[in-house]
């Protein structure tokens, strides 16, 4: 593992060779190879090109939903990691929630499709998890797409669509960048963060590698009590719950001739967890208490490695995108307090509990998208995908076996796997009816199927090793989309579209048999199931209906998008609680219905004054209550506030013939939700926060200077009660939370 002084002489040293390198220069360049500019040069908004539809077009003439966060705007946000942005997408919420656990818990909803793998999240082409929380370094653009975009990305991308999209390597410009800062956060110590990116020609026009690096410690800030309660605790641990994340990617890219390219490319990341970050038992509650002192924490671990071959021909382009991708993540937390209460100890035994999750996917597409000369145009593509995620639970009493009469201290050993696979079949078409009137329809077809066979030893599984081996399921249909699009000039577009979203199926754990609080059996019947009809779950579907419409007014100085939306949805996979024992399965019933709107502009008011506006509305409930589910008509979708807002202001004026001063505030309001992820009968109410981070500084065409101070009002966002590894005790419910107020200087050098 770095140190810190060591990561920061390496950075000193590249800063200097990065001087160097760039002395000769007379203007700076963006990561691209393109110039910087000291300051603003056009009265007109950028034109910001995205690949939401496979094919590079002006965002402004995409008919869907979307919001795009490019270099330029993540640089100004100071954007590392994923609250930095996820608080200002209009229609997005996010928390603790799509698994167990703080390092790959966290779930994204968009437009109120809540839960497990309604969100698509994909770095470039590939399709990783919702969960990951990618740094963000040496990133071209980030694209948020809202409703279901399940004919070109599969799915999981059932309420919308996540993409991060990297910078590609450039073989006509040497280029280069490096950022280091540091900072304090409120009721923790020093943050640090080192990265840098650099382009590098290697036959001019046709070969180029780049390459990027990072490394960032973030402080914790939670104290941590040991000692038995009742009375005074024999001593505190301070700065629990830090991070450390380092990692870096590397591309390639070939073009032996003109019109193909070929693009390797491998990304890595590492994180460290120093501690359990929650809140306990209310969101501005910074102190834990522990009876003993247990590690907690864990790591996180995962790379990427992929191959884009682009071959573009007169009549179109093909590509062919093939990945792999590995995580592996191991938490530890301490279930004494479970322990003890479940089993009605006379007193506490150390109880640590221990998770390891492992995913490999491996992903093929290959795609071709048209660019004929009339007005028919077209996508055609097939897709493939085979993934494993085995989990492996061990819990651990040390002399519980004494304690209880049982031969061992193994409390409970649970091990899975499950395994996947996805076929695809997918395309689009369109056809220009008049010259501003475009129709397209787009479908996909898929077969999905899944495995999975569990292992389970332990107290609390009968004292006896068991295997459970479910039957392959598997499922196929069509989910198709219609869009029709009116350019009412060239600079207004509006657009109406019905899509089919879709969410694969898939088995639950075999519960254990007999009465609680070790046996399923009395919680089964209380749901009105049985065990044997409880084995799998089917997918669920959703019909999203759309009217939109986008515009560049006064000469692109303003841009006004908007858009209206209505989604049904059946058969919910809903989370049916089995409290006595302590377990949850999932299965499939009732209807819910989410309602609203998205408003977004971005404006010019001078040359040197710049503002944007999200606004999103969402009202989400369920419209018929499922079996074995609290949650009755009328009830709100958990976790999906009815509003969200952001807005930004930045001002830049010059302060010499070479140097411009800026100053930039950000602020984003998310409203009141529900959160029910361990007690569905009381959920439990996260409060409506406000986040505001301002940034200010100076910049040339090679460096740029700036403070910045991130949650300025430093609010104490509730995200979610924590889903623990263990299990959570009644009453007393653990948070995961944002960063208290941190304040920091950063400084960014640009060479070519």
């Amino acid at each position: 593992m770095p140190t810190i002084p060591s990561v920061v002489s390496r950075a000193m040293m590249l800063a200097a060779l990065s001087a160097a390198l760039g002395a000769g220069s007379a203007r700076a360049a963006a990561p691209d190879g393109t110039s910087g500019a000291a300051g603003p040069s056009s009265t007109s908004l950028e034109e910001v090109v995205v690949t939401a539809t496979k094919r590079s077009e002006d965002v402004q003439n995409v008919p869907v939903s979307m919001t795009v966060l490019d270099s330029g705007q993540l640089e100004a946000k100071s954007v590392a990691q994923f609250f930095d942005y996820g608080t200002s997408i209009p229609n997005l919420s996010f928390g603790i929630g799509a698994a167990d656990g703080s390092l790959a818990g966290r779930g994204i909803a968009l437009r109120g499709i809540q839960g497990a793998n309604t969100t698509g999240f994909y770095i470039d082409d590939v399709p990783v998890l919702e969960t990951l929380d990618p740094h963000i370094v040496d990133i071209a653009r980030i694209e948020v797409l809202r409703g279901p975009q399940r004919t070109l990305y599969g799915a999981e991308s059932m309420g919308g669509t996540v993409r991060i999209i990297t910078e590609q390597p450039n073989a006509s410009a040497f280029s280069g960048q490096v950022h280091t800062g540091g900072s304090g956060t409120q009721h923790g110590s020093l943050n640090e963060i080192v990265e840098g990116a650099v382009n590098v020609p290697l036959v001019q026009d046709s070969i180029a590698v780049r390459a990027s690096a990072f490394y960032q410690h973030d402080d914790g800030y939670f104290d941590k009590q040991i000692g038995p309660e009742p009375g005074p605790p024999a001593y505190t641990k301070d700065h629990v719950g830090g991070t450390e994340y380092w990692g870096g990617q590397i591309a390639l890219l070939f073009q032996p001739v003109d019109g193909l390219t070929v693009t390797p490319r491998v990304m890595f990341q590492e994180t460290h967890q120093e501690g359990a970050p929650y809140a306990a038992l209310s969101a501005e509650n910074l102190i834990q208490r522990e009876v003993f002192d247990i590690p907690e924490g864990g790591t996180d671990k995962w790379w990427l490695a992929s191959l884009t071959v682009n071959y573009t021909v007169p009549l179109g382009t093909l590509v062919s995108s093939s990945a792999y991708f590995d995580r592996k993540t191991f938490e530890t937390e301490d279930d004494t307090d479970v322990l003890t209460l479940d089993l009605g100890l006379p007193g506490p035994i150390p109880s640590p509990i221990t998770r390891k999750l492992n995913l490999s996917r491996f992903a093929q597409e290959i795609r071709f998208a048209s660019t004929l000369s009339g007005p028919f145009q077209f996508i055609l593509g097939g897709f493939y995908s085979d993934s494993t995620r085995p989990r492996d639970y061990e819990w651990t009493g040390q002399g519980l076996g004494a304690a209880v009469g049982y031969p061992n201290d193994l409390a409970l050993a649970f091990i899975d796997s499950r395994g996947a696979k996805e076929y695809a079949i997918f395309g689009d078409a369109s056809y220009d009816i008049l010259h501003n009137l475009k129709a397209t329809v787009g479908l996909r077809w898929f077969r999905d199927t899944a495995t999975f066979t569990q292992d389970t030893d332990g107290l609390f599984f009968g004292g006896a090793p068991s295997v459970y081996n479910a039957p392959q399921s598997s499922e196929s249909g069509f989910t198709p989309k219609y869009l029709l699009e009116y350019k009412v000039t060239p600079d207004v577009l509006t657009y109406v579209s019905a899509a089919k979203g879709f969410r694969e199926g898939g088995n639950n754990i075999a519960l254990p048999p007999g009465p609680p609080p070790t046996g399923c059996d009395q919680d089964l019947k209380n749901a009105g199931l049985t065990a044997a009809g409880v084995t799998s779950y089917k997918s669920d579907t959703l019909w999203n209906y759309e009217l939109g419409v986008k515009s560049s007014l006064l000469e692109r100085r303003v841009t006004l998008d908007a858009a209206v939306f209505t989604i049904n949805w059946e058969q919910i996979q809903q989370l049916v609680s089995l409290p006595l024992c302590g377990y949850g399965i999932t299965g499939n019933s009732g209807k819910a219905r989410s309602t609203g709107f998205e408003l977004q502009s971005n404006a010019r008011l001078l040359p040197e004054l710049t503002w944007g506006l999200g606004f999103g509305y969402d009202d989400a409930h369920i419209t018929e209550q499922g079996t074995g589910t609290p949650q009755t008509v009328g009830s709100p979708i958990y976790q999906v506030p009815r509003v969200t807002v952001s807005t930004d202001l930045e001002y830049e004026h010059p302060l010499t013939a070479e140097w411009t001063g800026f100053g930039r505030v950000d602020w984003s309001h998310i409203g009141e939700s529900f959160s029910a992820n361990n007690t569905q009968i009381n959920p439990l109410r996260r409060g409506a926060y406000n986040i505001a981070n301002l940034r200010f500084g100076a910049r040339n065409d090679r460096w740029e200077i700036a403070a910045y101070v991130k949650n300025l009002t430093n609010t104490r966002a509730n995200l979610g009660d924590a889903i623990l590894i263990g299990a959570s005790i009644p009453g007393e419910p653990r948070f995961l939370i944002n960063r208290p107020l941190t304040a920091g200087i950063e400084a960014r050098l640009r060479f070519r």
